[in-house]
């Protein structure tokens, strides 16, 4: 495990929460995005650097625990480490904690490297491996679960891809997709239920002005509702996978 982790501290403000005053999920992610960020800065792989070696890193998966929301006010740490690179894929962890150190948020994700003059994905070259401590020879096997596609569509939502959507790749920000998949569960689901795991899987970019529907089923478990969901385009490519596991608030 690479021993060199980014930590800041965030606190959470009034238009970053939801009815409850929690913390919303996408202000957990736009927090991990943040810090991956600075940490690149820090160790002179920002993003100057990719535009110049026109390079760029691209989410493919999520997985992320919330064990308890932030809420309202609250100062919290994020921290973040490279965790390993294999070839073409890179792998990262992020903690939330609160002020007495105890975990609150885990995510563990994917993340592969494209070029994109070619438009393609490449291979991590060792320089990047040094920038953040990590061994080139090191072989780890970090395989994250596929995602299921909804067998049994109960719910549909469309949306178009506004200008405030897009990230510096020019390409949707990934929490957008994550606000999308919610936004098609019941109200009722979301004002009894807590939304504790968050996993998804990107499978192709999308761009400013692409109108996409999302398609959601629910599975009901034995303490637990489970939604499936699939982001789909005009063309019906599918450009995200997503689950999402919620429980009966007491």
């Amino acid at each position: 495990m690479n021993p060199f982790v980014t930590e800041r501290e965030y606190i959470i403000h009034y238009y970053e929460i939801d009815y409850q005053q929690r913390a919303l999920p996408t202000t957990l992610i736009n927090y991990f995005q943040d810090i991956a960020l600075f940490q690149s800065e820090q160790v002179g792989i920002g993003l100057d650097f990719l535009q110049k070696n026109h390079l760029a890193w691209s989410l493919y998966q999520w997985d992320i625990l919330i064990k308890n929301y932030p809420v309202f006010g609250q100062k919290l740490k994020v921290s973040t480490n490279a965790c390993y690179f294999e070839k073409f894929n890179a792998y990262r962890e992020f903690k939330v904690t609160d002020e007495h150190g105890e975990l609150m948020v885990y995510a563990f994700s994917r993340w592969v490297l494209l070029d994109t003059e070619k438009m393609r994905i490449t291979k991590i070259p060792k320089m990047i491996y040094q920038a953040y401590g990590l061994d080139p020879d090191q072989i780890k096997d970090s395989e994250m679960s596929k995602l299921d596609e909804p067998r049994e569509i109960e719910y549909m939502k469309d949306f178009t891809v506004r200008y405030s959507d897009i990230d510096t790749n020019k390409h949707v920000n990934n929490a957008k997709y994550v606000e999308w998949a919610i936004e098609t569960i019941p109200l009722e689901t979301v004002l009894n239920y807590s939304l504790n795991n968050i996993k998804a899987m990107y499978k192709k970019e999308t761009k400013y002005g692409t109108k996409v529907q999302v398609r959601t089923e629910i599975v009901t478990e034995s303490d637990q509702l489970r939604g499936l969901h699939q982001i789909v385009d005009e063309q019906d490519t599918t450009l995200c996978l997503l689950e999402t596991t919620w429980k009966a608030m007491d």
